[in-house]
């Protein structure tokens, strides 16, 4: 998500601007609670508006797939819109649908402003479609469900990531019958109660008259304010057992073994989850060299992590396998190790070690600054709470971590069994008569 972010404001020249201001950028609510960003930009012809809608998935009350079916409709619907009023203008746009967020991009001329605002608003504000609308997206969206399903190896990931995240649905995909069974009221139902102003923010980023966009907004955008409560599911504790799933494929010619942990949430808890970090790259490299250099158990190790910007995150292990009679014994001997790692296995050194390849391999951020700074700022404005704050903080925890709190964090996550272990086994090949 921070790379998004660096891609649409990394080209941003910062400096001072009127009303609520951060360097290059201004902020100000309306009175019918939609919250305006102007971004000033060197290039007085670009012009690229961001409409952000705090709504996502986590949002979902009965039916999986509904804020997905309502982003593809509301994205084809500014599409034709653009592309059937005058004056004309190209349009070039892309929209995401995440855990908490939904956005969409608009990338054209400055002189194209009045026409974009317009588009936007008369979409959110008024947003309508028709049975024919709604069958011709889940068609779509059902198409790219059944695309993603042939390949074994996502249909086993998405099965656990449904495991890991048993008690909201975050991570897992939103299945056919999911999708069929989505009616017209849900999608209305789920529009009018999180498509808000309240919960939307319009970010406008060129040279612009802001006077002019403001008044443009004002008359494009509902006169009615509208605030929505957002209450999420909170994070509850692992649920005390291991979800085993093992499927065979004929789509690999090794095992392909994959653990899951739940990881805490750390956002108010820098300090933690630094130390958490160092612990889960020095597990890496102690895994890479004992496992795969020394005993060669495994063919290769590799994981992936996030815990920073969410309120829910988890740590995925890979393991591919050398051996398909020996899968259980790779499970065991990776497990026993890991324990073995956290309970108070790593020494100064090795975190001082692990703490300077991670400020390394961080260092962009701490010369990035200005941009980390000004990322915080609009995301806050926007409701992502994409905290980097903490990663300008490297250079002076790399000497001042404590080493306890890298144990007792080491402990807290991996002394526990995987929430998810995933195997996918090579299919057996049948004898040709």
């Amino acid at each position: 998500m921070f790379k998004k972010f660096i891609v649409l404001f990394g080209f941003l020249v910062l400096f001072n601007s009127e009303a609520e201001r951060y360097r290059g950028a201004s902020f100000q609510k309306l009175e019918n609670g939609l919250s305006v960003i102007f971004v000033d930009t060197p290039r007085a012809d670009s012009l690229l508006v961001v409409l952000c809608v705090s709504s996502g998935s986590t949002d979902e009350t009965d039916k999986r797939g509904v804020a997905n079916l309502l982003c593809h409709m509301f994205s084809r619907k500014l599409k034709e819109k653009a592309d059937a009023d005058p004056p004309q203008y190209r349009l070039e746009s892309n929209s995401y649908v995440g855990y908490d967020q939904s956005e969409y991009y608009f990338y054209g001329k400055t002189e194209n402003l009045d026409g974009f605002i317009n588009n936007l608003g008369a979409t959110f504000s008024g947003f309508t479609f028709s049975s024919s609308d709604l069958n011709e997206s889940k068609k779509i969206i059902e198409q790219q469900i059944s695309e993603d399903q042939q390949i074994d190896r996502n249909r086993v990931r998405h099965e656990a990531r449904k495991s890991l995240y048993w008690h909201s649905g975050y991570g897992s995909s939103c299945d056919v019958d999911s999708l069929r069974s989505i009616s017209e009221e849900d999608v209305k139902n789920f529009k009018n109660r999180n498509y808000v102003n309240g919960r939307a923010t319009l970010i406008i980023a060129g040279k612009v008259d802001k006077k002019r966009a403001l008044e443009m907004v004002n008359k494009c955008f509902s006169k009615e304010k509208i605030e929505s409560t957002i209450n999420r599911l909170q994070e509850p504790p692992h649920h005390g057992s291991t979800t085993r799933i093992t499927r065979s494929s004929s789509q690999v010619s090794v095992p392909i073994i994959e653990m899951y942990w739940r990881i805490p949430n750390y956002r108010n808890e820098k300090g933690k989850a630094l130390a958490a970090e160092i612990f889960i790259n020095h597990l890496g490299e102690v895994l890479q060299k004992n496992l795969v250099e020394t005993q060669k158990i495994a063919a290769s190790i590799s994981f992936s992590y996030s815990f920073w910007n969410h309120d829910c995150g988890d740590f995925c292990m890979t393991i591919t396998s050398k051996n398909s009679d020996k899968v259980e014994e790779v499970v065991t001997a990776v497990l026993s190790e890991i324990k073995y790692i956290a309970s108070e296995k790593i020494t100064e050194e090795q975190a001082k070690k692990a703490a300077r390849k991670l400020y390394n391999a961080n260092n962009v951020f701490n010369i990035e600054v200005d941009v980390i700074d000004f990322v915080n700022w609009i995301s806050k404005k926007i409701g992502a709470c994409y905290d980097f704050d903490f990663l300008k903080s490297y250079d002076q925890f790399i000497d001042k971590f404590d080493l306890n709190e890298v144990h007792s964090q080491a402990k807290a996550i991996f002394r526990n069994d995987p929430c998810v272990i995933s195997i996918l086994t090579p299919a057996e090949k049948k004898n040709a008569n």
